[in-house]
């Protein structure tokens, strides 16, 4: 099927839905994680190789630029990390999310209201049901 219909491979695309004990309840991307992998790599490349290629010391060409690698890589991975979606949501929202999950991890929740977890447990008791005979005739 691959290369028969754009419009079905790109509106399914291959995503990861869990990576070790992270997991992503829409998943990420395949496509988005090796673009944005192959931008950080590139930039890395390309002031390693202009740092070669000014300086024959690597270490002079970091001292040079110190401010550039300490603001711009940053930012730039920054901005791409901030702009990939994580659920629908943004990085802050995932990661409140994510933290508050953690957090009730264990806990069962009836209404907003915790469930101890020993009353999960227990099996269902149903009373018969009786009609009252007076209340049946009126």
């Amino acid at each position: 099927m691959k290369g028969e219909n754009f419009t079905q491979e790109y509106k399914y695309p291959i995503k990861i839905y869990r990576i070790r004990s992270v997991e992503f309840a829409n998943g990420l991307e395949v496509r988005k994680m090796i673009f944005s992998i192959i931008l950080a790599a590139l930039l890395v490349l390309t002031f390693v190789l202009v740092g070669i290629k000014s300086d024959t010391n690597l270490f002079r060409f970091f001292v040079k630029n110190w401010l550039i690698l300490l603001t711009v890589i940053p930012g730039i991975i920054t901005f791409i990390v901030f702009n990939l979606k994580y659920d629908h949501k943004g990085v802050l929202p995932y990661m409140k999310d994510r933290i508050t999950f953690y957090r009730t991890k264990n806990k069962s929740y009836e209404h907003f209201i915790e469930v101890a977890n020993d009353q999960l447990q227990k099996d269902l008791i149903f009373e018969p049901f009786v009609v009252n005979k007076e209340v049946e005739s009126r």
